[in-house]
């Protein structure tokens, strides 16, 4: 039962510092959620800034070939833009399901501990039923003892009443031999 405890203890310290470094993934995931989508809203913004510029340029501008490169650029822009929010979404996805993953974890860990938990009160209680069965067997033990004890007493008198019984059968035939 010591190396089950043992082994439960280890079990427990390896998710302990697995749980540790999961939390600080976890944060520095959070962290980098908040700031993707800072980023996400700066391009946003941006892209449409862009896009009412090239609609005032286009207006404005009697410059139809300056015009059309410039709006040719800002849509080059947008399209890196939008690669980046794609990318930048797909990083979101994975660090959602490595929150799942981290929360699964503490859901094991905690289930662990808990089994543990009822592993050493059952270890506990076998410990209490063995010391029960130990004091039961020196009480067992210390009763055969005694009993022994009282059984060689006994022979002894018997062997000394054998004895004089002996005598007497002895002394009685040579009285019956004598008369």
């Amino acid at each position: 039962s010591s190396t089950i405890s043992k082994h439960w203890e280890a079990e427990l310290a390896t998710l302990k510092g697995n749980n540790a470094k999961l939390t600080a993934a976890l944060l520095e995931s959070t962290a980098n959620v908040k700031q993707w989508k800072q980023q996400l809203a700066a391009y946003q913004e941006e892209a449409e800034r862009l896009h009412k510029r090239v609609t005032e340029l286009e207006c404005v501008s009697s410059q139809a070939n300056a015009v059309h490169t410039h709006k040719t650029e800002l849509n080059q822009t947008i399209q890196e833009l939008e690669s980046t929010l794609k990318k930048k979404e797909e990083e979101i996805e994975g660090l959602k399901q490595e929150i799942e993953n981290a929360r699964e974890l503490q859901a094991q860990r905690d289930s662990l501990t808990q089994k543990l938990q009822e592993v050493e009160i059952r270890n506990k209680d076998l410990e209490g039923q063995l010391s029960d069965l130990e004091q039961r067997l020196e009480k067992s033990q210390n009763e055969q003892e005694a009993f022994r004890n009282n059984l060689k007493t006994l022979l002894e008198i018997l062997d000394g009443k054998i004895f004089e019984l002996t005598e007497l059968r002895d002394n009685v035939a040579k009285l019956i031999e004598c008369s």
